[in-house]
């Protein structure tokens, strides 16, 4: 990784967006976080699928939000899970509804089995194809076993 890239990784990994008892979750991408409630898709913004927040990307780079291992990969390459410490279960879906586009436009550079490292590029996006399918592009990073713990917190500047 070269040292502009490890610098600007830093520098959005290390805010956390979300926090219980096993651990912290830094951003994943650069951009405005906003709560969960304001994802436009009703199951992410119900918190069906766990507590987390949405991010308005202004980049394209999914980082990893911390030292964990992949665990899915979703067919169309616009979704990662992610093991993290102390149990936590990671999704991180980028855009709504973006399972349409059948991965066109979302590279991943992981696998699932990889051993990721906080600030360790996951996968790159285009925005543009998102948005000239239709589709949000807001990224959505919930932790989908947080009713396994009693004091999560989410958002911006917890």
């Amino acid at each position: 990784m070269a040292s502009d890239d490890r610098e600007h990784a830093a520098k959005i990994v290390t805010k956390p967006v979300i926090r219980c008892s096993a651990g912290e979750i830094g951003q994943p991408v650069m951009g405005r976080v906003i709560p969960c409630g304001k994802i436009a898709d009703p199951v992410f913004a119900s918190g069906t699928l766990g507590q987390g927040v949405g991010i308005e990307p202004e980049d394209n780079v999914i980082y990893a939000p911390f030292d964990g291992e992949v665990s899915s990969l979703a067919n169309g390459s616009h979704a990662i899970g992610i093991m993290g410490p102390g149990g936590m279960e990671l999704l991180i879906h980028v855009g709504v509804d973006t399972v349409e586009m059948k991965g066109d436009g979302f590279e991943p550079l992981v696998k699932e089995g990889d051993r990721v490292k906080k600030g360790q590029k996951l996968m790159t996006f285009d925005r543009d194809k998102i948005r000239a399918a239709g589709h949000p592009e807001t990224v959505a990073v919930l932790l989908t076993n947080s009713d396994d713990y009693g004091d999560v917190k989410a958002g911006d500047g917890i």
